[in-house]
């Protein structure tokens, strides 16, 4: 009788322990977390596609993406699944409304606010010679639909970027922390500032009509630099996780001899 109570207790033991570590293996782990203290990133659904809002610990499914078709989900935080082998990415999601919220894997999410009508062109209208007015035109436009997407517009980075301009500076030759300290720039934190500048933008035509290349559908409407440059400065502020941002545009050359000229700069912080 001893044992087999000796025996039923040691399987029982042994079971107690071989449990635990099946548990453990299915089990998921976070690594990496991140929580943005910069300010929130704006996101929708990539597609309508089922996929899944998680807990904390992964275990068990709150929401599906594919019921909240027209919402803007905020992120302030990110971090590293970790399963067996597997690492993934995650972000944070809460709804705008605060009703909803979970773990999302990055890849469902596209950068920006829902909008139920995604615009494929611009609507511009620019002059075929470029001209400083075609700049502000473009940059009122890319400003227009960056806030529409909850980026802001940054003053003190405008103060930053006017001083650079007026005295043909560039960050290289003069630090962020010598210009605000100099124009006594309060509340700017040069630690924060990311520069996303082009000299020279690439492939124009291609921006502009990805399909042909034809420069002259920026003089009609029906060009689509404008949503192109949009898409490429919130891709920069996603990266360096940024809410709030300078953008000054130099527009030049012909558009109807197919050689326009854009450069841009674009601090953000």
């Amino acid at each position: 009788m001893l044992k087999k109570i000796v025996t039923i207790t040691a399987a029982a033991l042994l079971g107690g322990l071989i449990l635990p570590a099946t548990a453990q293996a299915s089990r998921y782990t976070m690594a990496d977390h991140i929580t943005f203290h910069t300010g929130a990133m704006y996101y929708h659904n990539k597609n309508r596609q089922s996929h899944a809002i998680w807990n904390w610990t992964h275990s068990r499914k709150l929401h599906n993406l594919k019921n909240y078709p027209h919402t803007t989900w905020v992120v302030k935080q990110t971090a590293l699944f970790i399963h067996g082998t597997h690492r993934a990415r995650y972000y944070y999601v809460v709804s705008k409304n605060r009703r909803t919220a979970g773990w999302v894997w990055h890849g469902f999410l596209q950068s920006g606010t829902y909008r139920r009508q995604q615009l494929t062109t611009d609507g511009l209208t620019l002059s075929p010679q470029l001209t400083s007015d075609d700049a502000t035109t473009l940059n009122h436009f890319i400003v227009t639909q960056l806030q529409k997407d909850g980026y802001d517009f940054n003053n003190h980075l405008a103060m930053m970027n006017d001083y650079y301009w007026s005295n043909h500076l560039t960050p290289a030759q003069m630090p962020y922390a010598a210009v605000i300290k100099l124009v006594r720039i309060k509340g700017l934190d040069p630690t924060s500032i990311s520069d996303a500048s082009q000299d020279n933008v690439a492939h124009l035509a291609k921006l502009i009509d990805p399909k042909r290349g034809d420069t002259t559908l920026e003089t009609t409407g029906k060009g689509q630099l404008g949503v192109q440059l949009v898409r490429t400065i919130e891709q920069a502020l996603v990266a360096h996780h940024a809410k709030t941002y300078v953008l000054n545009i130099k527009l030049s050359g012909n558009l109807t001899a197919g050689t326009p000229h854009l450069q841009y700069t674009l601090y953000m912080s």
